[in-house]
């Protein structure tokens, strides 16, 4: 009676568990006759793109393709992965599992993996200024049909941007309104992003001082975020009354100018950037 393919490909895998160890010889031949009908599946990582970054984190996205040369089918057990940047290990996790791959045909699945390039400012300030670093994922993807098992290793390489830090201006610092009870300053700020993805801005802190004075501390914005190879103004305003600028209302009339200093902390990521800047404002 002629068996089929699968009757012969489970009676064959039913005889090799059979094999006694002590036959040493016969076990090595009936496992090169398997070698012959179940062929290893293959795995490939591509598609890498950056979904996400903030000047000290990335989210990024990977496929990985998997392809089954066998006339049986396979269930993925789970993906572990490992990212290696500049040389240290920057993150590991595992991919959900449970993906079917049937009889001679292929599966994609992607990867969302989320990693710090470092673990402290300085040591991603340092990273900042290679401007680029060598990143490696390395996955081991786990197959299993029936008891039988298969785990797949693959590697991706390729050269990841550093973010550049923003560049930080104040093009506006303008009396809003004045009257006998003091000034609105309006202040525009603007962060420019010249990095090639959008940049996350967790939180931003002004202080301004007027002719040396501390007028305003902590006017705080939280939450926003700043397009790829774009600006984006950050406008506020605020009231000073006559007396904290040492003012009457007989010396506001004489239009007098006054320096100010715009005192900013950037806050994205693990970095907290300083930034300062100075003009003259006529009142």
């Amino acid at each position: 009676m002629t068996m089929n393919r699968r009757a012969l490909l489970q009676h064959s895998l039913m005889a090799a568990a059979a094999v006694p160890l002590a036959s040493s010889t016969g076990c090595a031949t009936l496992m090169e006759y398997l070698g012959t009908i179940v062929k290893q599946p293959e795995l490939a990582l591509k598609s890498f793109k950056v979904t996400k970054a903030s000047l000290s984190s990335f989210s990024v996205s990977l496929v990985a393709l998997i392809k089954n040369p066998n006339p049986f089918g396979f269930k993925l057990e789970g993906l572990d992965w490992i990212v290696n940047l500049a040389g240290g290990e920057a993150a590991k996790g595992r991919s959900p599992k449970g993906i079917a791959l049937k009889a001679r045909g292929a599966a994609q699945t992607e990867l969302d993996i989320d990693f710090n390039i470092a673990r402290t400012a300085a040591a991603v300030i340092e990273l900042i200024e290679k401007r680029k670093v060598p990143l490696g994922i390395s996955a081991v993807g786990h197959l299993r049909a029936n008891k039988y098992t298969f785990d797949i290793p693959a590697k991706y390489e390729t050269s990841l941007p550093m973010p550049q830090l923003p560049n930080f201006t104040v093009p506006r610092f303008s009396v809003r309104s004045a009257n006998a009870s003091g000034i609105r300053f309006a202040v525009e700020p603007l962060v420019k992003n010249s990095n090639g993805f959008d940049i996350d801005i967790d939180q931003f802190d002004f202080d301004v001082k007027l002719g040396g004075r501390q007028v305003l501390r902590n006017k705080t914005i939280k939450n926003f975020k700043v397009a790829k190879g774009q600006s984006e103004r950050v406008p506020f305003e605020f009231d000073v009354s006559l007396a904290e600028l040492g003012l009457t209302i007989a010396k506001l009339a004489t239009n007098p100018r006054f320096d100010w200093e715009v005192g900013a902390k950037l806050q994205s990521g693990l970095l907290n950037l300083p930034f300062v800047q100075k003009g003259r404002v006529a009142l």
